[in-house]
Order: C-alpha cells, then structure tokens, then sequence
C-alpha cells in the first residue's frame, strides 16, 4: 500500500498496480494528520482541534472515534493504531512524503548554500534530483503552517518547505554547472521564476546574469537583465551583486559558466540534416543577405512576374538612385505583362514603429514612404500595404521559384537588432515532404490580407486616375 500526502488530497494505492484512490474529507485530514506525527500517539481532545481547524465545522472530542472507523473501514484497521491514543500503523517507506524527505537528507540538497559548494556527486544525480522534483505537489503539512498552537506539525511544515527551496537550487546549481547550454537556459528559467516570488534575493539575481552571461548571443539578454536588477535595487545595486556584474563586464571568464562546444555525434548530424532535407531547407541558407543572389537587384532580375516582399520599410529599394531606377523598369515590365509586386512595410506613423524606433535604438534613416507612393501611384501592378507590429521576418517570393526568409532579432539594445541585414537568410525548397515554404508564403498572404493599403498623396490619386483613363481609351 502506498500513501501520498505531498498534495492537497490524501490519496492511496492498495497495490502498486492499482490506480490512486482519494480520501477526502475529514477522514483525508486525519490520515494525514496521524502520518505526519510518525506514530506519535494524539489524543482525541488533540484530532478534534485539528479537525476543526482544518474542516467548515466544530468536531467534538466523542465524535473522533467516528472519524477514524470510517478511516479504518477505507485503509485497513491495521494501519490506525488505538494505544495511548490514536497513531499511524504505516511503514514511513511506503510514504510519498517520507521517501522524498529521506532521498533529500541524503542527497544532502539542504546542506549546500552556494553553487560553488556544489559536489560533482550531485551533479551526476541530476535526473534523481529531477525525480523528486516531480514528486512535490504541495506541502504535506501545509495545513499547518499558521498553526502556532501545535510547535510539532508547525515545525514539520517549515522542515519540508527547506526540504523543497533546497532541491529547487540543487536542481539550479547542477544545471548552470552541467556544461550544456539547454540545461543553463532552463536554469535561467527556474532562477526567474524564484526572483517572481522573491525580487529581493541578490543571490539568485548574480546567478542570473552570470548564466545569461555565460550564454552565445548574450547581449540583449543580459542587457535586460542588468536593466531589472537597476529597477529592483534603485538606491544602488548590492555590493557583492555589483561585483560579479563589473567581473563579467571586465571579461573575467572564471566569473561565467562553462559551456561545451563539441561536434556533434554523427547520429545526431544525420538527425539534423534530415530535418533539414524534410522541411526544405537549402544550401543557399548559408549565404548572407549581403552577400547572397537575393539583394534587390538580384530580386528585380530572378523576377518574371510575381514578386512579394514583407519588410521593414523596403529603403534599400529605393534609397539608391540606381536600384530605384532599376526597381521602376521592373514594375513597368510588369504594368505591360500582367505581373504583380507587393510589399508588405510596417507603418511608420504606428505604435509598431515606434516601438521598433525603441529596440533598433536610432531615429531611423531614409524613410522611403513617398518615393513607394510614388511609384504605387504610377505603377498599377505596384502594391503596397502597411501592419503596426514588431517586424519578424524578412521575406522574398519570386514566381513560383523562390521562398527565402531572414529572422528579424527585435531585443532592445543589442547590435543584431541594429544590423538586421546581417541575419542568415534562408532560401527554401517548396517541394520539400514538409515545405517551410508554404508556412512562409501563407504567413505573407494573410499578413496581407490584414494590413491596411498604402494611400496615395491627393495629387498622386488624380494623376493615377488619369493614367488609368488614359490606358483604357477614355
């Protein structure tokens, strides 16, 4: 038979292949109640007062005998002893809370007060560790943890939330010194859920900037942080605090966590670039926008007669006199065939905008707004449309030939988001067994159907009626 009272409900196994079965009620608190003293004898003056407290209604001493009949008739009257009082029956090894209690004091999670105490014995128990994690639902005495009158369960209650706040931080220190990256990144996460509960804690937020530190690409992250740990201490950050955070800045390494950058095992190579293959992934990924085919002159000449960008605000297709000549020859071409361009920019009199203004930290450069209206105006098979959001990709589509997408990096003060031309720009194959591409051309398209239509200057809006007249014989 198995008990679990490390949550709200008692519950109990009467096999281990059995399903859980619940004890509620009154006869739940009493079992747990009975547990929780380890065999201790209670009088029936004691069970009452308990139960009162934790139940909606007085229970008086002559109605205790009650209770634990009815506890008996569920559990088995071997397990309610009736000696000197009333105490439990049960092998403390066939408790959930007790087995936890007994893998912790072992383990001796408790005993370890900084990361640098931490053994390299523990950390090879990460997925013990874990283990018990998964065990704790709730305090097992939980229901006694405001209550002063009774020092022996009040003092059961505060041994068990040590028992729980230690393996939190075993668990937090084993992982920022395991070496890989996923483990630190889920440390960090951990370590934010703490510092919600507790802003004050100087320690875990050391913790935190040295783990976001020790991570690649680590400057928006750590940026942010820096900036939260400004906000939580406005009187001046903490002395020690404040020294682990000028090491790291000076470039003292021994400061950050260790992360190693192996190869991979074949296997998992071959894993990954059948993934690659599956969702269509090229191997023109590797080119740079910069660098690669897919610069807006290369854009112009690939295109026949469809040509789709989403965007920031498209100045690279016509800040240059040269490109923006070029651009215009195009859109003539397809005035005359048939084709069609559409653009899809962030409006630059959004709340999107400026909040982009905000991360890219700049006050913009060329705003090409009226040179595109322009040629919207001039140019039938032009279109162009504006969202108000935080820009996410990059995206070119060419006819039915080329998809290609570049991530956009939108985290306040980092240089990447200054420089989002940089980004790896990812063309892809559209008859890949799980296209990327259709997500990418579907994300367009309905981006598309939302956005608002960039509107002509009132000038411009009677030149292109007359253009259209013209063209129509009128």
């Amino acid at each position: 038979m198995r008990f679990a009272i490390m949550q709200e409900t008692v519950g109990y196994r009467p096999g281990d292949a059995d399903a859980e079965e619940a004890i509620t009620g009154q006869e739940g608190e009493l079992l747990r109640l009975l547990l929780l003293r380890r065999g201790h004898p209670l009088s029936k003056e004691e069970i009452a007062r308990h139960l009162t407290r934790t139940g909606k209604n007085r229970v008086l001493p002559s109605s205790v005998p009650g209770y634990v009949a009815r506890l008996r008739g569920r559990i088995g009257p071997e397990y309610v002893r009736s000696t000197a009082g009333y105490s439990s029956g049960i092998d403390q090894a066939g408790v959930d809370a007790f087995v936890f209690e007994g893998q912790v004091r072992q383990l001796g999670v408790c005993d370890i007060a900084d990361i640098d105490d931490l053994d390299d014995g523990i950390g090879d128990q990460y997925e013990l560790l874990l283990d018990l994690y998964t065990m704790w639902h709730a305090n097992p005495a939980l229901a006694f943890a405001d209550d002063h009158d009774d020092e022996f369960s009040r003092d059961a209650y505060l041994e068990f939330e040590r028992y729980w706040d230690g393996l939190k931080k075993c668990i937090i220190y084993s992982e920022l010194r395991s070496r890989r990256k996923p483990r630190i990144e889920k440390a960090i996460a951990r370590i934010k859920q703490l510092l919600e509960q507790d802003p004050s804690d100087e320690q875990l937020w050391a913790l935190c900037y040295r783990a976001q530190a020790s991570l690649p690409a680590h400057d928006g992250p750590v940026a942010a942080t820096y900036a939260a740990i400004q906000q939580q201490f406005p009187r001046g950050i903490p002395a020690e605090l404040g020294y682990t955070i000028s090491r790291i800045a000076g470039g003292h390494r021994d400061a950050l966590f260790d992360i190693d950058q192996h190869r991979r095992a074949p296997d998992d190579q071959r894993r990954i670039d059948g993934l690659i293959q599956t969702i269509g992934i090229s191997s023109a990924s590797e080119l740079e926008l910069r660098r690669s085919k897919l610069e807006p002159l290369e854009c112009m000449g690939q295109t026949v007669s469809r040509l789709r960008f989403a965007g920031i605000l498209a100045t690279k297709w016509v800040a240059d006199s040269y490109v923006r000549a070029e651009f215009g020859r195009l859109l003539e071409r397809l005035d005359h065939s048939g084709g069609s361009a559409r653009f899809l920019l962030i409006n630059p009199e959004s709340e999107g905008y400026r909040r982009f203004r905000g991360v890219r930290w700049s006050e913009g450069g060329v705003q090409p707004v009226s040179m595109l209206r322009s040629l919207s105006a001039a140019h039938p098979s032009f279109e162009v449309r504006l969202y108000d959001a935080l820009p996410t990709f990059r995206i070119v589509l060419i006819d039915q030939s080329v998809v290609s997408f570049s991530p956009y990096l939108m985290t306040s003060g980092t240089q990447r988001a200054r420089t989002g031309w940089e980004a790896p720009h990812i063309v892809l194959d559209r008859t890949a067994p799980w296209p990327l591409a259709q997500t990418f051309e579907t994300l367009f398209e309905e981006t598309w159907r939302t956005a608002t239509p960039l509107s002509p200057s009132d000038g411009e809006y009677a030149d292109s009626l007359a253009r259209q007249s013209f063209r129509r014989g009128v």
